[in-house]
């Protein structure tokens, strides 16, 4: 079935449900897109460029947030308590598995 955009919104799409835009990654960490863009251009999480926007696998921004934060010129020491900027929140809710859209 196709929405008012012409867009298919039902059945097989063709699409891999894993590859996901910035608007759809941006909902999902319940971030703005443009922390999301913010945070691709970062190198903080893996985004493929194509064209003037991204497109990120779920499964791999997931691994990468689960990583412990650390920042540079800090000491390794996992009793300090990570820096609390852009992409914390995301962090937080990849570590719990919690996500918007389930």
């Amino acid at each position: 079935m196709a929405d008012r955009t012409g867009a298919d919104t039902g059945g097989d799409t063709g699409r891999d449900p894993d590859v996901l835009t910035t608007a759809e990654l941006a909902a999902k960490l319940g971030l703005s897109a443009q922390t999301v863009r913010r945070m691709a251009h970062a190198g903080q999480i893996p985004a493929l460029k194509t064209g003037k926007d991204f497109r990120y696998s779920w499964e791999a921004v997931r691994e990468v947030l689960r990583q412990p934060h650390h920042q540079p010129g800090t000491a390794d020491d996992p009793a300090t308590e990570p820096s609390k900027g852009a992409g914390y929140r995301a962090q937080r809710r990849a570590r719990t598995g919690a996500t918007t859209d389930d």
